[in-house]
């Protein structure tokens, strides 16, 4: 049995882009987190520490957030990294990053990066 804890709609005014000008205006961008896990044998017990936190992994998404990258791409594997980094639990990870109204010269509603990853022994 997987369990899978997801935090979606994540939704955060950032400065990521490779123009100058996404650099100082910013925009908005949006991040979905699905995150799986083999549930200990005995259960969850309705115990914190025998599951993912995701109040923690909102946490480590905002403050990677805050440091402006050319690339969205760089941003999940950042996001990949610390999660894999700091939830033990979690086995399979796949992150979701939108920027909103992208500069591509015409209407978009968003570009999406999106990233997956296993966790390796």
């Amino acid at each position: 049995m997987d369990a899978i804890i997801s935090l979606e709609g994540l939704k955060f005014h950032a400065f990521h882009g490779v123009h100058p000008q996404e650099r100082l205006v910013g925009c908005i961008f949006m991040v979905d987190v699905h995150l799986s896990m083999l549930p200990l044998a005995d259960g969850f017990k309705d115990d914190l520490s025998r599951t993912i936190d995701y109040e923690q992994v909102y946490k480590l998404v905002a403050e990677e957030m805050k440091h402006p990258k050319h690339l969205i791409e760089t941003l999940a594997e950042n996001i990949l990294t610390n999660i894999f980094a700091h939830q033990p639990l979690v086995e399979h990870a796949h992150v979701i990053i939108s920027k909103m109204n992208p500069p591509v010269g015409g209407e978009c509603l968003r570009s999406k990066i999106e990233l997956k990853k296993q966790r390796l022994y």
